[in-house]
């Protein structure tokens, strides 16, 4: 059975989210947003809260984005051109 008999005749072929890219959009939205929505002599702590959990979500989508197919940098067909004796 061909991948397409098996997704059905209209369906558009599967794609992957790009987790990382996504993560990392939102790691730098929870950094912003103290300064877009706290005072500027608003307090510390609440805004050392924000710089701590945008830190670990950018540090996820990091993780994330080297996990993805592709990410390694390693063409697989990088070799059929190679000229060896």
């Amino acid at each position: 059975m061909s991948p397409v008999e098996e997704r059905g005749a209209g369906s558009r072929p599967q794609q992957e989210r790009p987790w990382g890219t996504i993560l990392a959009v939102v790691a730098a939205c929870v950094v912003a947003a103290p300064t877009l929505l706290l005072p500027a002599d608003g307090p510390v702590t609440a805004k050392l809260g924000f710089i701590v959990v945008g830190a670990v979500l950018l540090a996820a989508a990091i993780i994330l984005t080297r996990r993805e197919p592709g990410a390694s940098g390693i063409d697989d067909d990088a070799d059929e051109g190679d000229v060896r004796p």
